[in-house]
């Protein structure tokens, strides 16, 4: 539990940040216990943002997938989300 709870009240009660390394691939998974995604399509569209009054470009979807080989993003309204990247990290194993 690296991100632990942050003072956002009811908004993210607990986050959990987990990575791994299996061989060359490189897998993070972050979950919360917040609101969750009603319409993850609609979330992981470029400048999509819930706040459009705020300074906010919506891109933290569109960057992750730029750069990671594989994300996949699960969520239930009103019980919280879960992002798993996976990025292939060297051509060799760690030993």
């Amino acid at each position: 539990d690296v991100l632990g709870s942050r003072g956002l009240g009811d908004v993210y009660k607990r986050q959990i940040l987990r990575a791994s390394i299996d061989g060359t691939l490189l897998t993070i998974e972050i979950s919360d216990k917040g609101r969750g995604i009603a319409d993850i399509p609609q979330a992981m569209e470029p400048f999509f943002t819930t706040h459009p009054e705020q300074e906010r470009s919506g891109m933290g979807f569109a960057v992750m997938q730029t750069f990671m080989d594989d994300l996949r993003v699960t969520s239930t309204p009103g019980q919280g989300t879960t992002v798993r990247m996976k990025k292939r990290i060297l051509t060799t194993p760690i030993m």
